[in-house]
């Protein structure tokens, strides 16, 4: 069997900054400097996730510089194909822009009640869209502090990739994030995140 050679991910989420015109001067300024890693380094994909309403801004600059091998993603969307969902964005929209999408944020999962269950339904979805995936996981500090970070990742993975195949799953980006290390003074070790990515 051959082993699948990984490659290296980096996706700047822009969060909510950047409005359309700020969004395409920034990528202008960053798109060169990112090219240049990518010759660099061949085995490194770069996705850019601006917020929705600047999608297309940034996507017609990296149109200007097609060789970059740069991708476009957003930062979430619905898993419900079209309807009467104020504020949503459809799968079928992101796929007309971007190749992926974050899914399960941190943030989203703390300010907007997303579920395990429901990071499920949209990935789902991503997939039905040819759209890449990245499920975002992580442990908040009192979970953290409780040594329950095993628990909690495990299960985050597991429901949110409940009933994915094995060929589905491959399909799937992971993204750790130890929320307890965010402004709190406290980083996690290489060897923490290490165990936590072993456990994945």
């Amino acid at each position: 069997m051959a082993i699948k050679t990984r490659t290296a991910i980096i996706a700047g989420n822009w969060k909510m900054n950047y409005g359309p015109q700020l969004a395409a001067n920034f990528a202008r300024d960053i798109v060169p400097e990112l090219g240049r890693l990518m010759l660099l380094y061949e085995r490194i994909m770069s996705i850019l996730c601006p917020p929705a309403i600047s999608l297309a801004a940034v996507r017609q600059v990296l149109e200007e510089r097609p060789l970059t091998r740069i991708e476009l993603g957003a930062q979430n969307m619905y898993y419900e194909e079209m309807g009467a969902f104020t504020g949503e964005i459809a799968p079928t929209m992101v796929s007309e822009l971007c190749s992926t999408v974050i899914l399960g944020h941190s943030e989203r999962r703390t300010y907007f009640c997303e579920t395990d269950e429901m990071v499920n339904k949209k990935a789902q979805a991503a997939l039905r869209h040819a759209l890449r995936p990245i499920v975002c996981i992580g442990e908040h500090l009192e979970q953290y502090e409780a040594g329950q970070t095993e628990q909690v990742i495990r299960t985050q993975v597991l429901h949110s990739l409940a009933n994915f195949s094995a060929q589905k799953a491959a399909d799937v980006v992971i993204a750790y994030e130890p929320i307890w290390a965010i402004g709190t003074g406290k980083a996690a070790t290489v060897e923490g995140a290490g165990k936590v990515i072993s456990l994945i």
